[in-house]
């Protein structure tokens, strides 16, 4: 009877929160064709839709307003939202979107990530690798096969961090965390990302070619918060709306958090008064793991059970900025509200503090464990496995910063690295000492067009270097079926900084992560684990499609490539993989993939002899 309770109780809260026709219960046997539309435009925040927002707080949560933390800036935007629009549809819906693209002079196309789009490759939407980039409409046309908390975002230029991103959940209709909590309400996703006070383009411009930084001024819940940074700024904070999660005393909630982040900001998230009890990572489920607070990086989603077992009243959930957060204190809150509680914001102050609550913390920042510290090789996945000692492949992949005279920033016949004064050397992110080049057509769907600057993992690569910069279309080749390790050593030899990496159109096993010291090579990897070193974990390593590598450190990955598809995999921080920290993976071959769409739209160069 009590599982029938828990059931009914999540399909009742569920059921309230309804905004789309296909965010519902999900009940076995009950999956539907789910149509959305998608109107991407430029915009700006305290737009005219918002009238007297933020003065009047009533106005900020008009339709179409962006009242984001009250700061006036352009953006992108899906259907004149920030977020875009979520997503929540059922295991085995069909999920069809329309995007149009309505922007002025650029080009679009969406990444659904944490979708692996098995027998659906070419709706993966990545520009010049799995499609072209978008001109008009197009429609995008997949099934939800991947269940769990994801999201969909710009995989476009910088468009991710001026703010084309969504939640997207795929709910079962037997969830085999059921016990674990009664609610699952689709207001209870929690979307957070940084943000600037101009945009994106001004800052990437800025930093790469003047001498601007980096940072991020705040960060921002599902669109909403209040600029903390404004001291720092010199002016004056104005009281924009919080997010409000609201919960029912005494039942266990699931809360989904998702990170947008595009700046290196992990974030730091708690609750006041309140464990957090992991259930899941990027989709898949873990052996549950209660918590004081987790660290978030971009790409990643945790699934946390939050039980309301405290004294009815308002509690602050605490985002904490790290690295590119921390200059600028980019701390926000939301409100978690007991129904019963007054609408009125928690008594405690909202203050930034880059040091971890007191107690156990989750995913750590640059750290291989320590006290109280647990990372993803420390939690076990719900269901078991056992991996096999071996691989068929192994690849070593080196991130960091290089000095060198890339061209895209340098003319090192004008302005060379070394010919400027050190506010003006800004350090290029590389993998493997390579820049990523995209083709000029995607392989996926135009396998029979040339890639001009195509080079391979082990290959020589001299002759696309220019003096000691080097760029390429990266490739790394695996037969359809076999197993593969890789191994993801960030060098840290510049600076202090991170990289989760994400794979698309897979998941891989967490089997081990170390950090060697503040820096490391490769090869110092390769001999300590040469000499028996690095103990890899075999039996229940967690599943994910985006991990941290810590800093002078490495995290090993394995998997099998059973997905047939060119399938980018990068540093999921804009600035560092839109300069070219990147690589293709290649599984299988042509004959592996379903075919090409009928009327797939074509593109590439058009150079005719003279």
């Amino acid at each position: 009877m009590k599982g029938f309770v828990i059931t009914l109780a999540t399909l009742v809260l569920a059921a309230a929160g309804q905004k789309h026709e296909c965010e519902r219960p999900c009940i076995p046997g009950d999956t539907r064709t789910c149509m959305y539309e998608f109107n991407i435009i430029e915009y700006h925040t305290l737009s005219r839709a918002c009238y007297d927002c933020p003065n009047t707080l009533a106005d900020c949560a008009r339709e179409e307003c962006v009242a984001a933390d009250g700061v006036s800036r352009p953006l992108l935007a899906v259907n004149r939202q920030l977020p875009g629009p979520a997503i929540q549809v059922c295991e085995g819906d069909r999920v069809v979107v329309d995007v149009h693209n309505s922007q002025f002079s650029d080009t679009e196309t969406i990444h659904w990530h944490g979708q692996h789009m098995r027998g659906h490759q070419y709706y993966d939407g990545v520009p010049f690798v799995t499609q072209c980039p978008i001109m008009g409409s197009f429609r995008y046309d997949f099934p939800a096969a991947t269940p769990g908390t994801h999201w969909w975002h710009s995989h476009t230029g910088l468009h991710r961090a001026e703010g084309i991103f969504g939640a997207f959940v795929v709910r079962q209709p037997e969830d085999p965390l059921l016990a674990a909590y009664e609610i699952d309400s689709p207001d209870h996703v929690i979307v957070m990302h940084d943000w600037t006070h101009m945009s994106a383009m001004n800052k990437f411009l800025g930093r790469h070619h003047s001498v601007l930084d980096d940072y991020a001024r705040v960060v921002l819940v599902n669109g909403k918060g209040r600029n903390y940074a404004a001291k720092l700024e010199g002016v004056e904070m104005v009281n924009t709306p919080l997010e409000v999660v609201t919960v029912t005393p005494g039942l266990r909630h699931r809360v989904r958090l998702v990170s947008a982040t595009s700046l290196n900001c992990p974030i730091v998230v708690s609750v006041d008064d309140h464990r957090l009890v992991l259930v899941a990572t990027d989709g898949s489920e873990i052996v549950p793991y209660a918590t004081d607070s987790l660290v978030i990086y971009s790409g990643e989603r945790f699934d946390v059970v939050l039980e309301a077992d405290q004294p009815v009243d308002n509690y602050w959930i605490r985002f904490t900025g790290l690295i590119d957060c921390e200059p600028f204190e980019s701390v926000q809150g939301a409100i978690l509200r007991y129904e019963g509680a007054p609408e009125e914001e928690p008594a405690g102050a909202l203050t930034y503090d880059p040091a971890y609550p007191p107690g156990t913390v989750v995913n750590p920042l640059n750290s291989a464990g320590g006290a109280n510290e647990v990372t993803m090789t420390d939690l076990d996945a719900l269901t078991p496995s056992t991996l096999p000692p071996e691989v068929d492949r192994q690849f070593y992949l080196a991130f960091d910063f290089s000095q060198v005279n890339n061209s895209l920033l340098y003319n090192p016949d004008l302005y060379p690295y070394n010919g400027v004064s050190e506010e003006w050397q800004v350090n290029t992110p590389q993998l493997n000492d390579l820049n990523f080049v995209f083709p000029p057509s995607p392989p996926l769907s135009q396998p029979e067009a040339a890639i001009p600057s195509l080079c391979r993992y082990g290959e020589e690569v001299s002759p696309y270097c220019e003096s000691d910069f080097c760029r390429c279309t990266y490739l790394l080749e695996v037969a359809l079926g076999e197993t593969v390790e890789m191994v993801l050593v960030a060098e840290g030899q510049i600076g202090d900084e991170n990289h989760p990496f994400h794979l698309h159109g897979n998941k891989f096993h967490v089997v081990a992560m170390g950090k060697l010291g503040s820096a490391t090579t490769v090869q110092e990897v390769m001999d300590l684990d040469a000499a028996g070193g690095i103990t890899r974990k075999l039996q229940d390593a967690v599943e994910k499609d985006t991990v941290t590598i810590p800093d002078g450190g490495f995290t090993i990955v394995r998997f099998t490539a059973d997905n047939p598809g060119w399938w980018l995999m990068h540093c999921h921080l804009t600035f560092h993989s839109e300069v070219g920290m990147a690589a293709l993976l290649r599984v299988g071959q042509v004959e592996d993939l379903p075919p090409v769409p009928a009327g797939f739209p074509t593109c590439g160069h058009f150079m005719p002899e003279i």
